[in-house]
This record gives C-alpha cells, sequence and structure tokens, in this order.
C-alpha cells in the first residue's frame, strides 16, 4: 500500500515530512520511511485491519474483524430489555468448537430465517467475553441450507429440522416431561409413511387451530423418547392446504376408469391420469385402470399416504 499518498490526501507534503521525521526520531531513528508512514496511518484511523478468516478453536480474546465459516448449532429467541435494547442468541460451531454470536438491535433480524445446522459465514465479527459480536459493517451469510431430517429417522436426543403434515391433533393437557409433569399442547406429525407426536411446552398456545392436513415446519424441534419436543426457541410454520389426503389406505375400488379410493376415513375418486399417479403407475394406454390395480391393490392397502389435491368436476387431482 502507498501509506505517502493516503496520508496525503489529508497532510500537506510539508505536514507529512515533519510527522514522519518526528516518528522516526521516537524510535531512535530505527524506523524506515514506510513504516513511519504506516504508524502515522494507523494512529490517524486511515489503515482498516484485513479481515482474517479463522477457526472457533483459532479466535483469540480480543480479536476483531474476523470471518468464522460454521454452522447454526441453535438460535434463542429474542430478548428485550427496559432500556429498549434487543438481543439475540446465535450459538454456531465447526468441527473445532463453539460459540455464542450476539446479535444487537436492527442486527436480530439477521437471524430471521435461519434453521438449525444451516451453513452461515459470518463477517466482521470481534471477540467479548467469550462471545462474537458483530462490528458496524458486520453481516451474516447464509451459506448452505439444512435438509429436512427423515421422520423414520431421527436422532436420538438431537435438534431436528423437519415438514410433514397433521394427522391427527390430541390439543391441550398435562404430559410428562423428565420426572414432572406440565402443560403443553399434543399432535401428530406425518410425512405419509411414519407417525410422530409432537408436544410443544412453550407458549402452547401456538398448537391452538391446528388442524389435521395442515403442512407443519418445525425448526430446533428435540428428539426426547421418540417424540418431537419443541421449546420456547423452537419454531413451528404452518400453511394451510385446501384439501389433503392423508391417512390409511383403507379401501381401492376400479369403476371403469375411474378409480375410488378411501383414505383415513375420506372418499376421493381419481380419473384414470390421477388415478395412476395415486398408485405410482405409469402403463400404456391399452392397459385397463381395473388391470392396474390389480398389480398394486394388495401392495397399497392399509399403506400410509400423504398427498395434496384439489376437487375438480367432481374428481380429486393430484397436485405436483
Amino acid at each position: 500500500m502507498d501509506y505517502g499518498a493516503l496520508l496525503l490526501q489529508s497532510l500537506s507534503k510539508e505536514q507529512l515530512e515533519e510527522q514522519v521525521a518526528q516518528k522516526v526520531s521516537q524510535f531512535h531513528g530505527l524506523l524506515t520511511r514506510e513504516v513511519a508512514m504506516k504508524l502515522i496511518a494507523k494512529e490517524k484511523g486511515l489503515l482498516k485491519e484485513e479481515e482474517r478468516k479463522t477457526d472457533i478453536a483459532g479466535i483469540k480474546k480480543g480479536a476483531k474483524r474476523l470471518i468464522v465459516e460454521a454452522r447454526v448449532r441453535k438460535i434463542w429467541p429474542v430478548a428485550e430489555y427496559r432500556s429498549g435494547k434487543r438481543s439475540r442468541v446465535v450459538e454456531i460451531e465447526d468441527s473445532t468448537g463453539s460459540i455464542p454470536l450476539v446479535l444487537w438491535n436492527d442486527d436480530v433480524r439477521m437471524a430471521n430465517g435461519l434453521r438449525t445446522k444451516d451453513s452461515v459465514a459470518v463477517r466482521g465479527a470481534s471477540e467479548r467475553n467469550g462471545e462474537l459480536h458483530l462490528g458496524y459493517s458486520g453481516t451474516v451469510e447464509l451459506v448452505g441450507r439444512a435438509q429436512f431430517s427423515d421422520l423414520g429417522a431421527l436422532a436420538a436426543g438431537e435438534f431436528n429440522h423437519v415438514q410433514g403434515f397433521v394427522s391427527r391433533v390430541q390439543g391441550f393437557d398435562r404430559y410428562v416431561s423428565g420426572t414432572s409433569a406440565k402443560a403443553g399442547f399434543s399432535f401428530w406429525l406425518s410425512n405419509g409413511a411414519r407417525e410422530v407426536q409432537v408436544l410443544i411446552w412453550g407458549k402452547p398456545d401456538r398448537g391452538r387451530g391446528l388442524r389435521p392436513g395442515d403442512e407443519v415446519i418445525l425448526e430446533n424441534a428435540l428428539e426426547s423418547g421418540g417424540r418431537l419436543e419443541l421449546s420456547e426457541d423452537a419454531r413451528m410454520l404452518t400453511r394451510r392446504k385446501e384439501r389433503m389426503l392423508l391417512g390409511k389406505i383403507e379401501s381401492l375400488e376400479a369403476d371403469g376408469e375411474t378409480l375410488k379410493a378411501r383414505v383415513g376415513g375420506r372418499e376421493a375418486a381419481f380419473d384414470r391420469e390421477n388415478g395412476l399417479r395415486f398408485m405410482g403407475l405409469s402403463l400404456a394406454g391399452d392397459i385397463s385402470l381395473t388391470t392396474a390395480l390389480t398389480l398394486k391393490k394388495k401392495h397399497l392397502l392399509n399403506s400410509s399416504i400423504a398427498v395434496r389435491v384439489r376437487e375438480s368436476g367432481g374428481r380429486m387431482i393430484m397436485e405436483r
């Protein structure tokens, strides 16, 4: 870097030469002219420290302008203070360790949309008392979205990000948590093949209004004893679909080129195209729907399914 040119933006040539001479004299003539100008520029705040990439274990006390690439371990709820300030902690981790990232005031919104196990790049962070804090121009960038966990393969004791449909609602009651019982809201989440009980401990009123067929996304849901538990810092996003066919396939019949099905207590009729899709088949046009049903009926009956559908002209159309 040309430190002389940088200093001449705010100093005259005479002022620059005078200050360089003073700086060299302070170090008893041991400084080169270039080093002296660098020290002067730094003292005047003209030099910005370069951002430095580090892993979590390599973060030193008081370090500034750090770049840390990590995964989201946990997202805590927003804390509000009497002073009007707000903060939110996003705990991040990599292969070397974990550390809290504290977001303040307007920066709290940077946690919106983040999920457990997302990959993020934190830039412009400083270490303070064992925590990371963002500087004035600091950012949190999402670089990799976490995948949904399979309801059939939830890791015991781990936080999960899952998607499914409400298959049944149990409602408000007192449930056992560890050695005590406390109030909560219970419903069952399904992906069509597996059903898992969900207990909402934190803010159980969030379950009020859930209906079978609602699409649900759970973030930071803790697996505990074969069920999922939602504390206050876990998020639940819901979306109501106009029609949802969810549950066990109780009966299947072919009436000409119409497939009639009973699923979870609901009746549905499909034309040939959608009937074949329902059965997971792709057949030539000269093979009848009755023949197709003969091939698949035994395997489909009593199996669970979850599909989006809409009604048109008295028939169900499967949404893609």
